[in-house]
């Protein structure tokens, strides 16, 4: 076990929140098809503004008291926040270690100079394709394209560290391979998703297991393909082997499967957080269904009383007895998203792994021969 692993263990033994996600606001210049959040200005008016870099930093410093070391600055576009350099100079001050979240078309030569002065232990960038046509049909912004290879140019001249983040879909899937490659060109790792939670928060509710994303079988494919362009042979061969254990979904009855109780068993709620924009604190930004108000409480107080429910959560969705539960990974976040409750079953997610698991042997098989291949030559 390494040092930052026993220092989540500790943390989450503990109830010490070492990293919270602010929500800095829900606006984008970016209409991404399938964002979760994305509001408008006027719909941010009407439902009561933005908070301030007072508010933010006086909430942050409460974090600081109970431990936070490692803060999360995201939105929508965070950068978009008028206030965002100063409640970034604030959480510095702190001597926080800070990660931004950004689709990072704003971040021009002066923007990067600035982020240089005080790195961020990194700037996250999604990539959301590998041409201005993609960028116009997935975030109606094509001319942000070049703008963010330019950003990525500048970041890395900065010395300002960079990793990236891509969310496929329809629009984009075609794209990959090109994205996949820019990474490794610019020296940055890249974490690609091929699932996409339904925009539920966004719609208020009423998109429960939909998004304008990729056929479930089409995300599994893309899946496998993302670890074989990039993963080291060793461990696709070992993934392709891991999967060659999944139960084909036609052999399970899911209506005679077991039902069990489970818990919640990621960091959120436990060593994590996330305060939204409109100032509320919930263990996950994709899980609303226990919040609280910091209007009238302190963040230790809220955090004392999300803990608890955390621990006192119970699910039982059909995922609990299904012997490729250790190869899906579902959440109670995922279950309530795709069902509209916490105790259904996640179709898409079934139907997506099934998809990755015929498709991690194909793709492991197509290594083996490169493999050979090479040791021919």
């Amino acid at each position: 076990m390494t040092v930052r692993d026993k220092l989540w263990k500790k943390a989450g033994q503990e109830g010490i929140p070492l990293t919270a996600a602010f929500e800095l606001l829900p606006v984008c210049n970016f209409t991404c098809k399938m964002c979760y959040v994305r509001k408008s200005m006027t719909e941010v008016q009407a439902l009561g503004g933005l908070k301030d870099a007072d508010w933010w930093l006086d909430k942050m410093r409460q974090a600081q008291e109970l431990g936070m070391l490692f803060p999360l600055l995201t939105g929508g576009e965070p950068l978009l926040h008028p206030d965002f350099r100063k409640i970034y100079d604030g959480l510095i001050n702190m001597g926080m270690q800070i990660s931004v979240n950004s689709n990072g078309s704003l971040i021009d030569r002066d923007w990067a100079q600035w982020f240089a002065k005080q790195p961020p232990v990194r700037i996250n960038l999604t990539l959301y394709g590998g041409s201005e046509d993609t960028y116009e049909k997935l975030c109606g912004n094509g001319a942000a394209f070049e703008k963010v290879c330019n950003a990525v140019q500048y970041l890395k001249e900065a010395g300002v560290p960079v990793k990236f983040n891509c969310s496929v879909t329809p629009q984009n899937v075609q794209d990959l391979e090109q994205m996949i490659a820019f990474a490794k060109k610019v020296e940055s790792p890249i974490e690609v998703a091929t699932y996409m939670f339904p925009p539920v928060r966004r719609e208020n509710g009423s998109m429960y297991g939909q998004n304008d994303r990729l056929s479930p079988e089409e995300a599994g494919k893309a899946r496998a393909y993302a670890d074989y362009l990039q993963a080291e042979p060793k461990w696709l061969l070992g993934q392709a082997e891991r999967f060659r254990h999944f139960v084909p979904l036609d052999q399970l009855n899911f209506e005679l499967i077991e039902r069990k109780d489970m818990r919640m068993h990621c960091r959120a709620g436990h060593s994590s957080f996330w305060i939204d924009w409109q100032g509320n604190i919930t263990n996950c930004g994709m899980f609303g269904s226990v919040e609280f108000s910091l209007k009238n409480r302190t963040v230790k107080d809220a955090w004392t009383e999300l803990r608890e429910c955390t621990h006192a959560m119970k699910y039982a969705p059909v995922c609990s007895g299904c012997p490729n539960l250790p190869l899906c990974h579902s959440c109670i976040a995922m279950v309530q998203n795709e069902c509209g409750n916490t105790d259904g079953r996640p179709e898409y997610l079934c139907r997506m792994n099934a998809s990755a698991a015929a498709h991690y042997q194909q793709y492991a098989e197509t290594c083996r021969r490169e493999l050979q291949h090479s040791e021919t030559e």
